[in-house]
């Protein structure tokens, strides 16, 4: 009787924990309008104020232009990869290190988000993607672009072309 008890209490402390864990999961995702990172909408990615400036600058660029109603290019369209189940991931993985910081580590949030070497790369092909007939002079779109040299990039020269600031 008395590991009856034992295992109720386990599992009461246990099903508590994992109702709480889900409580802020959804209060996160309620919070930061984790509805809206489905979409391939610029505007979620200005949810927070550390995109601000930079979702304005996109604003005025030439790729927030709008043809028959779209823009040329979103965020996405430039920051993440352009296959299905890549995309998904890339999104699943910055949406949850994203719901994290901002649960966990308000204090430690920077002023500006940096593109890492993997974000990089992604922009780089999908510059040579949508742009390959343009610069098949200048770039060999078979190159390996993951390449770890020295070998100039898009935006090392167009670096405020989607927005101002860069990354």
């Amino acid at each position: 009787m008395e590991k009856t008890k034992k295992i109720s209490s386990v599992f009461a402390v246990f099903a508590i924990l994992l109702f709480v864990l889900i409580a802020l999961a959804f209060y996160t995702f309620i919070n930061a309008k984790g509805i809206s990172y489905l979409s391939n909408s610029s505007e979620a990615c200005n949810n927070c104020h550390i995109m601000n400036d930079v979702y304005a600058a996109y604003t005025k660029s030439s790729h927030s232009k709008k043809i028959k109603g779209e823009a040329v290019a979103t965020c996405g369209d430039c920051h993440l990869p352009h296959d299905f189940v890549g995309k998904w991931i890339a999104k699943a993985q910055s949406g949850v290190a994203h719901a994290y910081a901002f649960t966990f580590k308000l204090n430690d949030l920077p002023t500006n988000l940096s593109a890492n070497a993997k974000s990089k790369a992604i922009v780089q092909e999908n510059c040579i993607n949508c742009h390959a007939e343009m610069v098949s002079n200048v770039v060999n779109p078979t190159t390996n672009i993951h390449a770890k040299n020295n070998s100039l990039s898009c935006v090392s020269c167009h670096a405020g072309v989607g927005h101002s600031r860069g990354f």
